[in-house]
């Protein structure tokens, strides 16, 4: 019989139904879809570098400690109530010698930490996960509000995301290829770099060692065991120079304010001695800020994504992948003894929980595939999978047009970014300033701005004659009259005006006061 014999087998009205697609063409799909989102995360972090908004408070703090200190001094405890590894400070200070001082340059840094960490999580994910699982938990570090942001932010978290990504990277090749000595190699080569750069990457270094432990005891391979045991003292003897450090830094007369502050500020991350205080501490962490990958918030804000990682954590204990569960949630379990100890605060910041983010991003995205993975038809499935993965790619779009319409962390350093283009090109050789900020909590970002200033007249070199001087005052709520009568009367001698320019500034965001500037340039009325 011909093959055109007979009816047609087809369904009415399904003459082209759709037909299944297979394991290799869905697999094939994710990773193509998966290239589309991490190129909007690519793309969102460079446009946020790009926008250079003005230096914040916190910035600008550690800024001031690279511009006054040489690289022996950042070994000391730093001022304005900074904390920060030595070797991050080292890079940074490099940075700013052969590059400059700028936002541009200053950000340099954590945007290639940034970087590089999204493409080491490539690597990580799709070795340590299925598929569908790897594609979300890419996707979702792609795109996540604080890893995109912290790329364009003078401070170590994108290194403590990137140190993190490395070791369990490292940890879970050798794992998957006992016979290959490199990762192993690399483990204890890198360690050591990594926890001078990153404080809280000792957390997952220690959650490393845990994972690979059975696997160098079933191996019971002398290399293995060697080389094991050349990670194990890398990791110890990164941990005691820090450590050693960080006590010699104990003598330094900032260390006692900067005890107090820290354990102010930190409080939040300590968990409570009350059982039921407890609970509810727990309960709010858990469903706040720690959680909050590629979004969410604190006060319950992130339950959304704390239930998806719960159901990852409970997918991957039923599938059988528990030494997975032994490298991810073993950095939470270290973190909170060193909570428990009051060393290091628990979950209350994302910021400071940077070194969680490749587990926690890992669990919501396996929570998230196992939600998807459950229909039971691949074409469908394949749906599912593309819908939320062109979701993380709107966010990702969605975040940069927030960006754009919000360059500024702050109003006060917008205004004061603006300040410092506007008197650079008026400067001459042999001008001075002097400058005053008395508004609380901002004066740091003056400080950098109006230091910048300074160190752009200075580099003017000296002229014949005196210079002018640049009287700089800035306040909050009412003009600093009374302070700019005090500097000019400081100053000696008579003067006379060159020009004198008032600034209001309306604050951009509810419950920020008014900023009032003014600038007021003079030169000697009996100049010698």
């Amino acid at each position: 019989m011909s093959a055109s014999a007979g009816p047609s087998t087809a369904p009415e009205g399904c003459a082209h139904a759709p037909t299944e697609v297979t394991q290799r063409e869905y697999v094939t799909r994710l990773r193509q879809l998966t290239v589309w989102v991490v190129g909007v995360g690519v793309l969102a972090r460079l446009f946020r570098y790009a926008l250079d908004g003005s230096i914040w408070n916190d910035e600008a703090a550690v800024a001031l400690n690279l511009l006054r200190r040489d690289f022996g001094g950042l070994t000391h405890a730093l001022d304005e109530r900074q904390v920060a590894p030595v070797l991050f400070l080292w890079a940074e200070r490099a940075v700013m010698l052969v590059l400059g001082s700028s936002g541009l340059a200053l950000r340099l840094l954590p945007l290639l930490f940034g970087l590089a960490g999204l493409a080491l999580y490539w690597d990580f994910a799709r070795r340590a996960a299925r598929p569908t699982a790897a594609a979300f938990a890419i996707g979702i570090v792609a795109v996540a509000r604080w890893p995109v942001m912290m790329s364009s932010t003078l401070k170590p978290y994108t290194a403590d995301m990137l140190c993190s990504t490395l070791l369990m990277a490292l940890a879970v090749r050798w794992r998957q290829n006992p016979e290959r000595s490199l990762p192993l190699v690399a483990l204890s080569l890198v360690v050591p770099f990594c926890l001078g750069i990153s404080y809280p990457t000792v957390f997952v270094a220690g959650a490393v060692s845990l994972y690979l432990l059975p696997a160098v005891w079933q191996q019971r391979d002398r290399r293995s065991v060697a080389l094991f045991a050349c990670y194990n003292l890398a990791a110890l003897s990164g941990f005691v120079a820090v450590y050693a450090l960080v006590l010699r830094q104990a003598g330094d007369p900032q260390t006692a304010d900067l005890k107090e502050f820290m354990r102010a500020y930190w409080k939040h991350g300590f968990p409570p001695a009350g059982p039921l205080d407890f609970i509810w501490w727990a309960v709010k962490i858990h469903t706040g800020r720690l959680m909050s990958f590629p979004w969410g918030d604190g006060n319950g804000g992130s339950t959304l994504t704390a239930l998806l990682f719960l159901t990852g954590v409970w997918a991957c204990w039923r599938s059988g992948n528990r030494s997975l569960l032994v490298l991810c949630l073993m950095p939470f379990a270290l973190n909170f003894a060193a909570a428990v100890l009051r060393q290091y605060p628990y979950g209350a910041c994302t910021r400071l929980s940077m070194h969680l983010a490749p587990a926690i991003c890992l669990m919501i995205g396996t929570g998230l595939a196992h939600l998807v993975e459950s229909v039971p038809q691949l074409r469908k499935r394949l749906a599912a999978a593309t819908a939320v993965l062109v979701v993380f790619a709107l966010f990702g779009a969605g975040e940069m047009i927030a960006d754009a319409c919000k360059p500024h962390r702050e109003p006060y350093g917008r205004w004061m970014q603006g300040l410092y283009r506007e008197l650079e090109p008026q400067l001459r050789p042999g001008d001075t300033v002097v400058y005053r900020c008395p508004i609380p909590n901002q004066r740091e970002t003056f400080d950098w701005y109006a230091g910048r200033v300074a160190e752009r007249a200075a580099s003017l070199g000296s002229a014949t004659g005196s210079g002018r001087v640049w009287v700089i005052v800035v306040t909050a709520t009412t003009p600093g009259y009374d302070l700019e009568r005090e500097l000019v009367a400081g100053l000696g001698g008579a003067w006379k005006t060159v020009s004198r320019t008032e600034y209001t500034t309306v604050p951009i965001s509810r419950g920020h006061a008014n900023i009032y500037g003014i600038v007021h340039a003079l030169e000697r009325s009996d100049p010698e």
